[in-house]
Protein backbone atom coordinates (compact mmCIF):
# COMPACT_ATOMS: atom_id res chain seq x y z
CA UNK A 1 0.00 0.00 0.00
CA UNK A 2 1.06 3.18 -1.07
CA UNK A 3 1.71 5.68 2.24
CA UNK A 4 -0.58 8.55 2.43
CA UNK A 5 0.84 12.20 1.95
CA UNK A 6 0.71 14.34 5.21
CA UNK A 7 -2.45 16.70 4.63
CA UNK A 8 -1.35 20.48 4.26
CA UNK A 9 0.59 22.07 7.41
CA UNK A 10 -2.82 24.01 7.69
CA UNK A 11 -4.24 20.97 8.78
CA UNK A 12 -2.31 21.20 12.09
CA UNK A 13 -3.96 18.83 14.50
CA UNK A 14 -1.62 18.84 17.71
CA UNK A 15 0.80 22.05 18.30
CA UNK A 16 2.73 23.08 21.08
CA UNK A 17 3.95 26.08 22.17
CA UNK A 18 7.01 26.95 24.31
CA UNK A 19 6.15 24.12 26.71
CA UNK A 20 7.73 23.73 30.15
CA UNK A 21 7.65 20.85 32.55
CA UNK A 22 9.07 20.78 36.13
CA UNK A 23 9.00 18.30 38.81
CA UNK A 24 9.82 20.92 41.61
CA UNK A 25 13.00 22.55 40.82
CA UNK A 26 14.07 19.91 38.00
CA UNK A 27 12.97 21.31 34.79
CA UNK A 28 12.52 17.80 32.66
CA UNK A 29 10.73 20.00 29.39
CA UNK A 30 12.37 23.48 28.61
CA UNK A 31 10.35 25.53 25.72
CA UNK A 32 9.80 23.41 23.34
CA UNK A 33 7.76 24.23 20.50
CA UNK A 34 6.82 22.53 17.62
CA UNK A 35 3.41 20.71 15.90
CA UNK A 36 2.08 18.01 14.42
CA UNK A 37 -0.02 17.93 10.77
CA UNK A 38 -3.11 15.22 10.36
CA UNK A 39 -1.73 12.52 8.47
CA UNK A 40 2.00 13.44 10.01
CA UNK A 41 4.19 10.82 11.87
CA UNK A 42 6.45 12.31 14.19
CA UNK A 43 9.32 10.48 16.04
CA UNK A 44 10.74 11.84 18.86
CA UNK A 45 14.30 10.17 19.90
CA UNK A 46 16.70 10.75 22.47
CA UNK A 47 18.79 9.70 25.57
CA UNK A 48 16.80 8.09 28.55
CA UNK A 49 15.66 11.06 30.87
CA UNK A 50 15.66 13.80 27.44
CA UNK A 51 12.07 14.40 27.92
CA UNK A 52 10.56 12.46 25.74
CA UNK A 53 7.95 10.62 27.47
CA UNK A 54 6.99 13.22 29.41
CA UNK A 55 5.94 15.17 27.07
CA UNK A 56 3.53 12.57 25.41
CA UNK A 57 1.60 12.59 28.75
CA UNK A 58 1.45 16.23 28.38
CA UNK A 59 -0.19 16.28 24.99
CA UNK A 60 -2.73 13.30 26.35
CA UNK A 61 -3.35 15.58 29.64
CA UNK A 62 -1.76 12.88 31.76
CA UNK A 63 1.19 15.32 33.40
CA UNK A 64 0.42 19.16 33.60
CA UNK A 65 3.31 21.68 32.64
CA UNK A 66 4.03 24.69 33.81
CA UNK A 67 4.44 26.68 31.13
CA UNK A 68 3.20 27.73 27.58
CA UNK A 69 0.31 25.74 25.53
CA UNK A 70 -0.66 22.73 24.11
CA UNK A 71 -3.42 22.64 21.65
CA UNK A 72 -4.86 20.06 20.28
CA UNK A 73 -7.09 20.65 17.23
CA UNK A 74 -7.64 24.33 18.84
CA UNK A 75 -8.31 23.44 22.67
CA UNK A 76 -6.13 23.89 25.08
CA UNK A 77 -5.05 20.94 27.01
CA UNK A 78 -5.31 21.64 30.79
CA UNK A 79 -5.66 18.90 33.18
CA UNK A 80 -8.25 21.22 35.98
CA UNK A 81 -10.78 21.19 32.53
CA UNK A 82 -11.95 17.58 33.55
CA UNK A 83 -14.79 17.79 31.00
CA UNK A 84 -11.86 19.07 27.98
CA UNK A 85 -9.42 16.44 29.23
CA UNK A 86 -12.06 14.05 28.93
CA UNK A 87 -12.57 15.72 24.96
CA UNK A 88 -8.96 15.15 24.37
CA UNK A 89 -8.48 11.64 25.54
CA UNK A 90 -11.32 10.28 23.09
CA UNK A 91 -9.45 11.68 20.10
CA UNK A 92 -5.76 11.43 20.88
CA UNK A 93 -5.39 8.11 22.14
CA UNK A 94 -2.46 6.89 23.61
CA UNK A 95 -0.17 3.61 23.87
CA UNK A 96 1.86 2.94 26.64
CA UNK A 97 5.20 0.68 27.38
CA UNK A 98 3.59 -1.92 29.30
CA UNK A 99 0.71 -2.15 27.42
CA UNK A 100 -1.63 -1.74 30.94
CA UNK A 101 -4.52 -4.42 29.56
CA UNK A 102 -7.35 -4.93 31.94
CA UNK A 103 -6.16 -8.35 33.11
CA UNK A 104 -9.30 -9.44 34.38
CA UNK A 105 -10.80 -8.65 31.18
CA UNK A 106 -10.04 -10.79 27.67
CA UNK A 107 -8.74 -9.17 24.25
CA UNK A 108 -12.12 -8.58 23.14
CA UNK A 109 -13.32 -6.81 26.04
CA UNK A 110 -10.05 -4.58 26.34
CA UNK A 111 -10.60 -3.07 22.94
CA UNK A 112 -14.53 -2.52 23.79
CA UNK A 113 -13.89 -0.82 27.33
CA UNK A 114 -13.60 2.61 25.93
CA UNK A 115 -16.22 2.62 23.25
CA UNK A 116 -18.71 1.71 24.92
CA UNK A 117 -18.53 3.26 28.48
CA UNK A 118 -16.22 6.35 27.69
CA UNK A 119 -18.24 6.80 23.97
CA UNK A 120 -20.66 5.46 24.72
CA UNK A 121 -21.73 3.23 21.61
CA UNK A 122 -24.12 0.43 21.63
CA UNK A 123 -22.56 -2.80 23.17
CA UNK A 124 -23.02 -4.94 20.36
CA UNK A 125 -21.85 -2.65 17.69
CA UNK A 126 -18.62 -1.99 19.66
CA UNK A 127 -18.10 -5.57 20.14
CA UNK A 128 -18.36 -6.28 16.59
CA UNK A 129 -16.09 -3.56 15.50
CA UNK A 130 -13.70 -4.70 17.97
CA UNK A 131 -13.60 -8.01 16.86
CA UNK A 132 -12.78 -6.35 13.08
CA UNK A 133 -9.87 -4.26 14.91
CA UNK A 134 -8.27 -7.15 16.59
CA UNK A 135 -8.06 -8.72 13.18
CA UNK A 136 -6.30 -6.03 11.69
CA UNK A 137 -3.85 -6.47 14.01
CA UNK A 138 -3.41 -10.29 13.36
CA UNK A 139 -5.44 -11.49 16.73
CA UNK A 140 -8.80 -12.68 15.49
CA UNK A 141 -8.56 -16.13 17.55
CA UNK A 142 -7.11 -14.40 20.30
CA UNK A 143 -10.57 -12.18 21.00
CA UNK A 144 -11.02 -14.37 24.21
CA UNK A 145 -7.88 -14.66 25.72
CA UNK A 146 -6.69 -12.87 28.47
CA UNK A 147 -3.27 -10.56 28.59
CA UNK A 148 -1.35 -13.25 30.85
CA UNK A 149 -2.38 -15.91 28.10
CA UNK A 150 -0.39 -13.68 25.80
CA UNK A 151 3.07 -13.16 24.47
CA UNK A 152 4.53 -9.60 25.03
CA UNK A 153 4.02 -8.58 21.34
CA UNK A 154 0.27 -9.76 21.22
CA UNK A 155 -0.65 -7.60 24.05
CA UNK A 156 1.48 -4.69 22.87
CA UNK A 157 -1.31 -5.03 19.58
CA UNK A 158 -3.65 -5.72 21.63
CA UNK A 159 -3.29 -2.22 22.92
CA UNK A 160 -2.97 -0.34 19.81
CA UNK A 161 -6.50 -1.99 18.84
CA UNK A 162 -7.68 -0.39 22.00
CA UNK A 163 -6.46 3.13 20.98
CA UNK A 164 -7.94 2.62 17.64
CA UNK A 165 -11.22 1.19 19.30
CA UNK A 166 -11.61 5.41 20.35
CA UNK A 167 -11.19 6.26 16.19
CA UNK A 168 -8.54 8.58 17.54
CA UNK A 169 -7.55 11.53 15.66
CA UNK A 170 -4.13 10.57 16.76
CA UNK A 171 -2.13 7.84 18.40
CA UNK A 172 0.93 8.54 20.91
CA UNK A 173 3.04 5.72 21.36
CA UNK A 174 5.15 5.78 24.39
CA UNK A 175 8.18 3.37 23.66
CA UNK A 176 6.03 0.64 22.46
CA UNK A 177 8.66 -2.14 22.17
CA UNK A 178 10.68 -0.93 24.65
CA UNK A 179 9.34 -3.77 27.36
CA UNK A 180 9.54 -6.78 24.18
CA UNK A 181 11.79 -9.72 23.37
CA UNK A 182 14.11 -8.51 20.74
CA UNK A 183 11.95 -11.44 18.72
CA UNK A 184 8.53 -9.66 19.38
CA UNK A 185 9.78 -6.39 18.44
CA UNK A 186 8.81 -6.69 14.77
CA UNK A 187 5.16 -7.74 14.49
CA UNK A 188 4.08 -4.32 16.65
CA UNK A 189 6.28 -2.62 14.40
CA UNK A 190 4.48 -4.09 11.38
CA UNK A 191 1.53 -3.19 12.79
CA UNK A 192 2.46 0.96 13.31
CA UNK A 193 4.24 0.90 9.55
CA UNK A 194 0.61 -0.18 8.34
CA UNK A 195 -1.24 2.32 10.42
CA UNK A 196 1.43 5.16 9.34
CA UNK A 197 0.62 3.65 5.40
CA UNK A 198 -3.06 4.31 6.37
CA UNK A 199 -2.64 7.87 6.97
CA UNK A 200 -2.84 7.46 10.89
CA UNK A 201 -1.56 10.82 12.93
CA UNK A 202 1.56 9.33 15.15
CA UNK A 203 3.54 11.09 17.36
CA UNK A 204 5.98 7.67 18.50
CA UNK A 205 8.97 8.04 21.18
CA UNK A 206 11.63 5.05 20.21
CA UNK A 207 15.24 3.83 20.08
CA UNK A 208 13.86 1.94 17.00
CA UNK A 209 16.15 3.96 14.27
CA UNK A 210 15.59 2.07 11.50
CA UNK A 211 11.56 2.52 11.92
CA UNK A 212 11.98 6.38 12.41
CA UNK A 213 14.18 6.61 9.69
CA UNK A 214 11.85 4.27 7.05
CA UNK A 215 8.62 5.87 8.10
CA UNK A 216 8.80 8.84 9.76
CA UNK A 217 7.95 11.88 8.20
CA UNK A 218 10.09 14.38 10.96
CA UNK A 219 12.03 13.50 13.63
CA UNK A 220 12.81 15.70 16.75
CA UNK A 221 15.69 15.05 18.86
CA UNK A 222 15.57 15.89 22.62
CA UNK A 223 18.39 16.10 25.24
CA UNK A 224 17.81 17.51 28.51
CA UNK A 225 14.26 18.38 27.84
CA UNK A 226 15.34 20.92 24.83
CA UNK A 227 14.23 20.29 21.31
CA UNK A 228 17.54 20.65 19.37
CA UNK A 229 17.45 19.19 16.10
CA UNK A 230 13.82 18.92 13.90
CA UNK A 231 13.36 17.73 10.34
CA UNK A 232 12.94 14.88 8.18
CA UNK A 233 14.69 11.73 8.83
CA UNK A 234 16.82 11.52 6.55
CA UNK A 235 18.68 15.15 7.93
CA UNK A 236 18.69 14.06 11.58
CA UNK A 237 19.15 11.07 11.35
CA UNK A 238 21.71 10.99 8.32
CA UNK A 239 23.30 14.58 8.99
CA UNK A 240 22.04 15.59 11.84
CA UNK A 241 23.59 19.56 12.42
CA UNK A 242 23.73 19.30 15.81
CA UNK A 243 27.12 17.80 17.93
CA UNK A 244 24.86 16.49 20.51
CA UNK A 245 22.92 14.59 18.17
CA UNK A 246 25.49 13.35 16.51
CA UNK A 247 27.02 11.76 19.21
CA UNK A 248 24.25 10.24 20.07
CA UNK A 249 23.95 8.60 16.84
CA UNK A 250 27.13 7.87 17.14
CA UNK A 251 26.61 5.79 20.16
CA UNK A 252 23.41 3.93 19.15
CA UNK A 253 23.65 3.38 14.98
CA UNK A 254 26.09 0.59 13.55
CA UNK A 255 29.50 2.15 12.58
Amino acid sequence: MARKEPEATTMTLISLSNVRKSYGPHEVIRDVSTSVAKGEVLCLIGPSGSGKSTLLRCINGLEDYQGGEILVHGARVDRNDRNGIRGIRTRVSMVFQRFNLFPHRTALENVAEGPIYVKGEPRAEALERSRDLLARVGLADKIDAHPAQLSGGQQQRVAIARALGMKPDAILFDEPTSALDPELVGEVLGVMRSLADEGMTMVVVTHEMGFARDVADRVIFLDGGVLLEDGPPQEVLVRPQNPRTQDFLRRILPS
